[in-house]
C-alpha cells in the first residue's frame, strides 16, 4: 500500500516535530526559572509554552495512534469472538475517521478566518493561523492513518508498516 507508506513518511515528520516541541517546552521552562530567579523572566514563556503543547499534542496523535499508545480498557473486548471483536473495531475507525476529518476541516477554516482577520498572539505577536494550519495538517494525517487502518481491517491486508 504505497499510500499507507507516504503517510508514514509524514507521521515521522510530525513526531520529529512533536519531540522538538517538548525540548522546547522543557527549555523554555527551565529558562525561565533560572532567569525568572535573578528577576529576568524569559518574555512569553507561557505563550511559547502553551503553542508548543499544542504542537506537541496534535502532532503526535498520528504516531500514538499507530504505535498503538493510546489507553484502552480491554476486559471484555478480549473476552469477545474475533468476529464481534472486528465489527467493534470497524465501527470505531469508522467513528474516529469522520471525527478527525470533520475536526481537521473545521481547523482548516478557523485557521483561514485567522488569517482572513490578521489574528496574532497576545506577547510575541506571532500569526496564529499558522499554528492551526499546522494542527488540521496533523489531524487530516491521523483521518488518514485511521482510514488506511480501517481499509487494512476490512481487506484483512498488511499495512506499510508491518511488511
Amino acid at each position: 500500500m504505497k499510500l499507507g507508506c507516504f503517510i508514514q513518511f509524514f507521521i515521522k515528520i510530525l513526531r520529529w516535530i512533536s519531540s522538538v516541541s517538548l525540548l522546547g517546552i522543557m527549555g523554555v521552562t527551565c529558562l525561565d526559572v533560572a532567569l525568572g530567579f535573578f528577576g529576568h523572566p524569559v518574555l512569553g514563556a507561557e505563550e511559547l509554552v502553551s503553542l508548543w503543547a499544542a504542537l506537541l499534542l496534535a502532532f503526535g496523535l498520528p504516531g500514538a495512534h499507530v504505535e498503538k499508545a493510546n489507553v484502552g480498557v480491554d476486559l471484555l473486548y478480549d473476552k469477545m469472538p474475533g468476529a464481534v471483536r472486528k465489527g467493534l473495531d470497524i465501527f470505531n475507525e469508522s467513528v474516529s475517521f469522520v471525527l478527525f476529518i470533520v475536526i481537521s476541516w473545521r481547523c482548516y477554516l478557523y485557521a483561514i478566518s485567522l488569517y482572513q482577520s490578521g489574528e496574532v498572539s497576545m506577547v510575541l505577536e506571532l500569526p496564529s493561523y499558522v499554528l492551526v494550519f499546522g494542527i488540521s495538517f496533523a489531524l487530516l494525517m491521523l483521518a488518514l492513518t485511521i482510514l488506511l487502518e480501517l481499509i487494512t481491517l476490512i481487506k484483512g491486508e498488511q499495512s506499510c508498516q508491518n511488511q
